[in-house]
């Protein structure tokens, strides 16, 4: 706009000296004007641009007002003092320089109408000032001209704010997107890095399970082995004339408990091969509340209500007791103040379960008197790894491994809660087709003997070793024992004749295995018997890596009366 003041100043000169009516007053306005443009341009070069704000303040508003003003009184000059005194072309010029300017000034002006306005009424009311001293006809066509200009003018300015106001109104609803893409952006961020750091909790817990898995089977074989040699020299020592009995059995049946405890140490840590068999629960519930008891503050106490005629079922009793175990610590973390804790056994006769299976079960209650649950956390409690306490004190796989105990031994698990009124965690297992076998604890006093065989034993740990070695002997067999594979194929290459039997244990030093031994053997002595011995639990895993046919596995820790029975069933099966 500025560059076009100075045009026109310049074009108004021009035009006058063609014409031969030069006036110094004109040459005077047109000076003015290109300095007024100039200072105009000055500032604009060397001010910074700013974007046109959404809203003015009453100050720039005004000043802008008054500026057109000044730049409409100062281009009404030509209309209203030049203009009456010149002819002929020259009005023509002043009429459309006069038009040129007030739709350059509405268009430049456009954002604010108000301005454009002034600027155009007073190029518009000099003009008609000017030419109400002309001549008649050049007025009138002015007039016109003016009145046709002002028309356009006025709905330019109002089609221009419209545009303006839009403009503003959509870089305002874009904005306010953009703000809301953001949040959600921001919320979709801090999500994802919550469900990362949940993933990487999980990994963690899972790591540390199979951690804790890896190092219960390791400390179970040495524990095993030692074990089997206690076991092993305490009843060596009841064979005696002289034996103190009274001394002798509390340590074959600590032996016995210790097997026990690793026994289920390994099924907790899911290292043993489990296998489901009729049992009756209320000794697995009396057995398992003892060893609770111990786990458990002063301040809870625990109630055991089991009926008397309660049937059997066809299941594990090492992850049963495991269940009530991870029940009874829930039920313990719900309850800081302490509480009470109740199990109850039941028969459930015809009961239909939420899988629509209809039949015989035991119900097994677990009722705690605790914070209770929201029902938000009643259907998330048995998702994995899913838990209420902080980080560290819980995997949140207690309820979980609850509930698929349940699902897989044919029955179901229900969790009926409520805030402030304890938890009820019920197990319905279906009953047992067959009745338990009630199990004898006396030694067979016959057991069979050797008559004289030849056994080769391999066998790493030399307390196990002497152990078994005294119990062969002591049942009549002619012991040839060595410790590595190695030692025994040099045994049997400088023997004249092959072992009856081999005795040798699966794990053993330098990363052999004794299956693998087995199968060398097998293929130059096929008629030699073989048992296996281990002290971990998961022998199934081992024997379906390494199947061998006709071998038979004899788990540590085990006593004369086991050792016999293997070695002659072995004999039988070759």
């Amino acid at each position: 706009m500025m560059l076009a003041n100075i045009a026109n100043a310049l074009s108004v000169l021009l035009i006058l000296w063609l014409e031969d009516q030069m006036r110094l007053d004109a040459v005077i306005w047109s000076m003015i004007v290109i300095g007024i443009a100039s200072l105009f341009l000055m500032r604009q070069a060397t001010r910074r641009r700013k974007p046109f704000p959404e809203r003015l303040s009453p100050r720039t508003y005004r000043r802008s007002v008054m500026q057109a003003a000044f730049l409409g009184m100062l281009w009404a000059y030509p209309g209203l003092v030049i203009l009456p005194d010149v002819d002929g072309p020259l009005q023509a010029f002043f009429i459309a320089l006069a038009s040129g300017m007030i739709a350059g000034g509405a268009i430049t002006l456009y954002p604010l109408p108000t301005a454009a306005y002034t600027f155009c009424g007073m190029i518009i009311a000099g003009s008609f000032i000017g030419f109400s001293r002309a001549n008649e006809p050049s007025f009138w066509a002015f007039a016109l001209v003016a009145t046709t200009f002002s028309i356009i003018i006025y709905q330019s300015i109002k089609r221009h704010e419209r545009i303006f106001v839009s403009e503003f109104e959509a870089r305002k609803i874009l904005d306010g997107q953009n703000e809301h893409m953001g949040e959600m952006l921001e919320t979709s961020r801090n999500d994802a890095l919550e469900e990362r750091k949940r993933s990487e909790e999980r990994l963690l817990q899972a790591q540390k399970l199979e951690a804790i898995g890896q190092l219960t089977a390791g400390i179970a074989h040495d524990f095993n082995n030692l074990l089997t040699a206690i076991r092993g020299h305490a009843e060596l020592l009841a064979m005696s004339d002289s034996a103190q009995h009274d001394l002798i059995d509390p340590i074959v049946q600590s032996s016995d408990r210790g097997a026990e405890l690793v026994r289920r140490l390994l099924a907790f840590a899911r290292q043993q091969a489990l296998a489901p068999r009729p049992v009756y629960p209320r000794e697995i519930i009396n057995e398992t509340t003892v060893l609770m008891r111990r786990t458990l503050r002063e301040d809870i106490e625990v109630n055991v209500d089991i009926a008397s005629d309660s049937w059997a079922i066809l299941i594990d009793p090492n992850l049963l007791s495991n269940a009530i175990l991870n029940l009874g610590t829930n039920a313990r973390d719900a309850m800081p103040n302490g509480g009470v804790i109740t199990i109850s056994l039941t028969n459930a006769a015809n009961e239909e379960v939420p899988s629509h299976l209809i039949g015989d079960f035991v119900r097994l209650c677990v009722r705690d008197t605790g914070a209770g649950m929201t029902k938000d956390t009643q259907q998330r409690a048995i998702e994995p790894f899913f838990t209420t306490k902080e980080f560290g004190t819980g995997s949140g796989l207690g309820l979980s491994m609850v509930y698929g105990f349940a699902i897989q031994s044919g029955g179901t698990m229900s969790i009926k809660s409520k805030p402030g009124a304890g938890t009820t965690i019920t197990l319905l297992l279906p009953k047992s087709p067959i009745s338990p076998q009630i199990e004898s604890g006396d030694t067979p006093k016959n057991v069979p003997t050797g008559s004289g065989k030849r056994v080769l034993l391999v066998e790493d740990n030399p307390s196990v070793r002497g152990s078994v070695i005294r119990l062969l002997e002591s049942l009549d067999y002619v012991v040839t024992a060595t410790q590595s594979v190695e030692t025994a194929i040099d045994v049997m290459m400088q023997t004249a004749e092959d072992p009856d039997i081999i005795l040798s244990d699966i794990v053993l030093p330098g990363g052999q295995r004794g299956t693998d031994f087995i199968r060398e053997i097998r293929r130059t002595h096929p008629k030699i018997a073989v048992v296996l011995m281990t002290g971990y639990a998961n022998t199934e895993g081992a024997v379906e890596e390494d199947a061998v046919e006709g071998v038979l596995l004899l788990n540590k820790p085990f006593g004369r009366a086991e050792l016999a029975v293997a070695m002659s069933e072995a004999f039988r099966e070759r």
